[in-house]
Protein backbone atom coordinates (compact mmCIF):
# COMPACT_ATOMS: atom_id res chain seq x y z
CA UNK A 1 0.00 0.00 0.00
CA UNK A 2 1.74 3.61 -0.52
CA UNK A 3 0.58 6.85 0.33
CA UNK A 4 -2.04 7.47 -1.41
CA UNK A 5 -3.69 3.96 -1.06
CA UNK A 6 -3.78 5.05 2.42
CA UNK A 7 -5.21 8.47 1.43
CA UNK A 8 -8.09 6.84 -0.33
CA UNK A 9 -8.82 4.93 2.83
CA UNK A 10 -9.28 7.83 5.27
CA UNK A 11 -6.16 6.60 6.96
CA UNK A 12 -3.54 8.92 8.81
CA UNK A 13 -0.07 7.50 7.65
CA UNK A 14 1.90 6.07 10.88
CA UNK A 15 5.16 5.27 8.87
CA UNK A 16 6.84 3.35 5.66
CA UNK A 17 8.53 0.14 6.07
CA UNK A 18 11.44 0.28 2.96
CA UNK A 19 13.02 -2.39 1.19
CA UNK A 20 16.35 -1.71 -0.84
CA UNK A 21 18.40 -3.73 -2.63
CA UNK A 22 21.28 -2.39 -4.40
CA UNK A 23 24.26 -3.26 -6.29
CA UNK A 24 27.66 -2.81 -4.41
CA UNK A 25 28.96 -0.07 -6.66
CA UNK A 26 26.02 2.32 -5.92
CA UNK A 27 26.97 5.64 -4.60
CA UNK A 28 26.21 5.86 -0.73
CA UNK A 29 24.81 10.08 -1.78
CA UNK A 30 22.12 8.54 -4.05
CA UNK A 31 20.87 6.59 -0.82
CA UNK A 32 21.08 9.05 0.87
CA UNK A 33 19.15 11.38 -1.52
CA UNK A 34 16.48 8.71 -2.57
CA UNK A 35 15.62 8.56 1.74
CA UNK A 36 15.72 12.37 1.88
CA UNK A 37 13.02 12.27 -0.98
CA UNK A 38 11.02 9.95 1.56
CA UNK A 39 11.20 12.19 4.23
CA UNK A 40 9.91 15.01 2.37
CA UNK A 41 6.67 13.46 2.69
CA UNK A 42 6.43 13.96 6.14
CA UNK A 43 6.35 10.27 7.17
CA UNK A 44 8.78 8.85 8.89
CA UNK A 45 10.66 5.27 7.60
CA UNK A 46 10.14 3.01 10.56
CA UNK A 47 12.05 0.14 9.16
CA UNK A 48 12.79 -2.42 6.72
CA UNK A 49 15.92 -3.97 5.08
CA UNK A 50 18.94 -3.16 3.14
CA UNK A 51 20.85 -5.78 1.17
CA UNK A 52 23.35 -6.26 -2.02
CA UNK A 53 21.72 -7.70 -5.29
CA UNK A 54 22.86 -7.43 -9.31
CA UNK A 55 20.04 -4.87 -10.00
CA UNK A 56 18.02 -1.84 -7.99
CA UNK A 57 15.01 -3.56 -6.57
CA UNK A 58 13.14 -0.90 -3.95
CA UNK A 59 9.73 -1.43 -2.06
CA UNK A 60 8.05 1.17 -0.18
CA UNK A 61 5.04 0.04 2.42
CA UNK A 62 3.00 2.49 3.95
CA UNK A 63 1.02 1.65 7.17
CA UNK A 64 -1.48 3.36 9.08
CA UNK A 65 -4.87 3.39 10.37
CA UNK A 66 -8.35 4.23 9.56
CA UNK A 67 -11.42 4.93 11.91
CA UNK A 68 -13.74 4.70 8.42
CA UNK A 69 -12.76 2.98 5.20
CA UNK A 70 -15.94 3.86 2.54
CA UNK A 71 -14.36 1.53 -0.27
CA UNK A 72 -15.57 1.47 -3.30
CA UNK A 73 -18.60 -0.46 -3.45
CA UNK A 74 -21.11 2.22 -1.36
CA UNK A 75 -21.95 4.85 -4.32
CA UNK A 76 -25.88 5.17 -5.05
CA UNK A 77 -27.77 7.12 -7.15
CA UNK A 78 -28.38 10.65 -6.36
CA UNK A 79 -25.16 11.03 -5.10
CA UNK A 80 -22.71 13.91 -6.46
CA UNK A 81 -19.22 13.09 -7.95
CA UNK A 82 -16.41 15.30 -6.24
CA UNK A 83 -12.83 15.67 -6.67
CA UNK A 84 -10.10 17.12 -4.41
CA UNK A 85 -7.74 18.79 -6.67
CA UNK A 86 -6.91 19.65 -10.22
CA UNK A 87 -6.68 16.79 -12.80
CA UNK A 88 -4.19 16.16 -15.62
CA UNK A 89 -1.04 17.20 -14.44
CA UNK A 90 0.80 13.94 -14.73
CA UNK A 91 0.59 13.58 -18.56
CA UNK A 92 0.95 17.42 -19.32
CA UNK A 93 4.05 16.69 -17.37
CA UNK A 94 4.34 13.24 -19.64
CA UNK A 95 4.03 15.29 -23.13
CA UNK A 96 6.12 18.31 -22.02
CA UNK A 97 9.16 15.78 -20.78
CA UNK A 98 9.54 17.82 -17.43
CA UNK A 99 8.21 16.14 -13.53
CA UNK A 100 5.71 16.76 -11.55
CA UNK A 101 5.22 15.97 -7.88
CA UNK A 102 2.04 14.14 -7.14
CA UNK A 103 0.06 15.57 -4.44
CA UNK A 104 -0.44 14.12 -0.97
CA UNK A 105 -4.21 13.81 0.03
CA UNK A 106 -4.25 12.40 3.23
CA UNK A 107 -5.57 14.81 5.33
CA UNK A 108 -8.51 15.52 2.67
CA UNK A 109 -8.94 11.33 2.73
CA UNK A 110 -9.71 11.45 6.50
CA UNK A 111 -12.04 14.42 5.83
CA UNK A 112 -13.66 12.59 3.42
CA UNK A 113 -13.96 9.12 4.42
CA UNK A 114 -16.17 10.29 7.97
CA UNK A 115 -18.89 10.56 5.14
CA UNK A 116 -18.32 9.61 1.92
CA UNK A 117 -19.99 6.55 0.10
CA UNK A 118 -17.28 5.61 -1.96
CA UNK A 119 -13.90 6.66 -2.06
CA UNK A 120 -10.63 5.76 -4.36
CA UNK A 121 -7.41 7.48 -5.53
CA UNK A 122 -6.91 8.42 -9.66
CA UNK A 123 -4.24 6.48 -10.44
CA UNK A 124 -5.49 4.58 -13.48
CA UNK A 125 -6.90 7.92 -15.09
CA UNK A 126 -10.53 9.32 -14.41
CA UNK A 127 -12.64 7.20 -16.81
CA UNK A 128 -11.01 3.66 -15.75
CA UNK A 129 -11.10 4.41 -12.10
CA UNK A 130 -14.95 6.33 -11.90
CA UNK A 131 -15.76 3.07 -13.82
CA UNK A 132 -13.82 0.92 -10.71
CA UNK A 133 -16.59 2.42 -8.39
CA UNK A 134 -19.71 2.09 -10.72
CA UNK A 135 -19.07 -1.74 -10.76
CA UNK A 136 -18.50 -2.34 -6.99
CA UNK A 137 -21.62 -0.08 -6.57
CA UNK A 138 -23.73 -1.03 -9.12
CA UNK A 139 -24.66 1.93 -10.13
CA UNK A 140 -24.17 4.33 -13.26
CA UNK A 141 -21.63 7.33 -12.61
CA UNK A 142 -21.91 10.22 -14.84
CA UNK A 143 -18.88 12.96 -15.48
CA UNK A 144 -19.23 16.09 -17.06
CA UNK A 145 -15.42 16.72 -17.86
CA UNK A 146 -16.07 20.77 -18.08
CA UNK A 147 -16.57 20.50 -14.88
CA UNK A 148 -13.25 18.78 -13.89
CA UNK A 149 -10.71 21.06 -12.57
CA UNK A 150 -7.70 20.78 -14.70
CA UNK A 151 -3.93 20.91 -13.76
CA UNK A 152 -1.75 24.14 -15.44
CA UNK A 153 -1.28 23.12 -19.36
CA UNK A 154 -3.32 19.85 -19.02
CA UNK A 155 -5.65 19.01 -21.28
CA UNK A 156 -9.02 16.85 -21.37
CA UNK A 157 -7.20 13.87 -22.77
CA UNK A 158 -4.79 14.34 -19.96
CA UNK A 159 -7.19 13.24 -17.93
CA UNK A 160 -6.90 9.54 -19.00
CA UNK A 161 -2.69 9.51 -18.75
CA UNK A 162 -3.68 8.45 -14.67
CA UNK A 163 -1.23 9.22 -11.91
CA UNK A 164 -2.58 12.10 -10.53
CA UNK A 165 -3.77 10.97 -7.17
CA UNK A 166 -6.07 13.26 -6.41
CA UNK A 167 -9.22 11.35 -4.55
CA UNK A 168 -12.51 10.74 -6.47
CA UNK A 169 -15.44 10.23 -3.59
CA UNK A 170 -19.41 9.90 -4.11
CA UNK A 171 -21.34 11.77 -1.68
CA UNK A 172 -24.39 12.40 -0.80
CA UNK A 173 -24.21 15.95 1.17
CA UNK A 174 -22.35 19.01 -0.31
CA UNK A 175 -18.63 19.17 0.49
CA UNK A 176 -15.90 22.46 -0.47
CA UNK A 177 -14.69 20.12 -3.33
CA UNK A 178 -14.95 20.56 -6.41
CA UNK A 179 -18.32 18.76 -8.13
CA UNK A 180 -17.91 17.26 -11.45
CA UNK A 181 -20.91 14.44 -12.05
CA UNK A 182 -23.00 12.34 -10.34
CA UNK A 183 -24.46 8.49 -9.52
CA UNK A 184 -27.37 7.75 -11.31
CA UNK A 185 -29.41 4.21 -11.81
CA UNK A 186 -27.50 2.18 -14.53
CA UNK A 187 -23.95 0.74 -14.86
CA UNK A 188 -20.46 2.11 -16.15
CA UNK A 189 -19.00 5.46 -16.34
CA UNK A 190 -20.51 7.73 -18.92
CA UNK A 191 -18.28 10.53 -19.40
CA UNK A 192 -19.75 13.90 -21.61
CA UNK A 193 -17.97 17.07 -23.06
CA UNK A 194 -20.71 20.04 -23.26
CA UNK A 195 -23.59 17.21 -23.60
CA UNK A 196 -21.40 15.42 -25.68
CA UNK A 197 -20.19 11.52 -25.15
CA UNK A 198 -16.53 11.28 -24.83
CA UNK A 199 -14.21 8.59 -24.41
CA UNK A 200 -10.99 9.04 -22.35
CA UNK A 201 -8.35 6.05 -22.37
CA UNK A 202 -6.77 4.57 -18.93
CA UNK A 203 -4.62 1.98 -17.58
CA UNK A 204 -5.95 -1.33 -17.32
CA UNK A 205 -2.52 -3.26 -15.65
CA UNK A 206 -4.19 -6.66 -16.52
CA UNK A 207 -4.98 -5.76 -19.68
Amino acid sequence: MNLSDLAASGAGAEGLIVTLAAPSETEVEDVFELYAGMAETGVSVLGGDTSRAEQLVLSVTAIGHAERVPGRSGARAGDALVVTGPLGAAGAAFRSETFVRPPLRLAEGKELAAYAHALLDISDGLAVDAAHIAKRSGCKLVIELERVPLAAGATVDDLGFGEDFELLAAVAEPTRFTEIGRCEEGEGAALTLNGEPYELDGWEHFR
